[in-house]
């Protein structure tokens, strides 16, 4: 079965009129920035919100997001009620190494201890939060790609997107295209992404020029943070790490 998402025409065409390196990546950096803010927020005294929080919690990123969100009384209060939920977990496991018999059971028992723990960073709200709004994104890029020549025009003309998102678009391209549309929008992308890729190495390389004395007093022709934009435009910005699976 095909998904059915809603469309987000706007923030796509604003995205696509930016001229950026990746508008899905300036998408998801907002979505993110979201994400942190409504963990924050008065959400936290909603008890839905509580209960969610201290089953999944977050991941390490978005952990030290949140505690450097300026928002001390919110991230109290859900730290408080979180560590309830680690004690409930980790107590019996700490008392184990305390009431081992020897040095072998004890090491045995501390990686159960952090096992657990581990456990509890997998799968972050946070992330699971952007992956619904990056879906959207990418269904809405190749939905209007196939139904609007001048949205597929300005794409193809455009910066395109970082490698990690074209990735992403070509999956979601799927559940909204079919045949020689989702055959044509693999292509477009291939070409958007390979000329890009050239442009930002060619602006990379011409950074490295600019350094040599007999090029100082030449034009940066736009290449004054290339090695950024060379390494983005591959790792992308804004990503999803690690979505709740339910």
């Amino acid at each position: 079965m095909r998904l059915q998402l809603q469309l987000e025409t706007i923030p796509v065409w604003d995205g696509v009129k930016e001229n950026s390196e990746c508008f899905i990546c300036s998408l998801m950096k907002k979505a993110e920035e979201d994400g942190v803010r409504y963990y924050l927020s008065s959400a936290v005294m909603t008890p839905e919100v509580r209960v969610e929080m201290n089953r999944h919690g977050f991941c390490p990123h978005h952990s030290a997001m949140l505690a450097e969100g300026g928002k001390p009384q919110s991230l109290a209060l859900a730290m408080d009620t979180y560590y309830e939920e680690n004690k409930r977990i980790f107590t019996p496991l700490i008392e184990k190494i305390q009431g081992a018999g020897n040095a072998r059971k004890a090491e045995k028992a501390a990686e159960a201890l952090f096992e657990a723990a581990h456990s509890r960073e997998k799968g972050c709200l946070i992330c699971s939060r952007m992956e619904e709004r990056l879906l959207r994104y990418c269904y809405t890029v190749a939905s209007l790609w196939r139904d609007d020549q001048d949205f597929r025009k300005a794409l193809n003309e455009s910066k395109g997107f970082c490698l990690h998102h074209t990735e992403a678009l070509i999956k979601t391209a799927k559940e909204a295209l079919s045949g020689d549309d989702f055959d044509g929008f693999i292509k477009d992308m291939a070409v958007l992404l390979q000329k890009n890729l050239d442009r930002v190495q060619h602006d990379d390389w011409w950074m490295t020029q600019k350094y040599k004395s007999e090029n100082k007093d030449k034009p940066w022709n736009g290449a004054e943070d290339a090695q950024k934009r060379a390494v983005y435009k591959l790792i992308g910005e804004g990503r999803v790490l690690d979505p709740v699976r339910k």
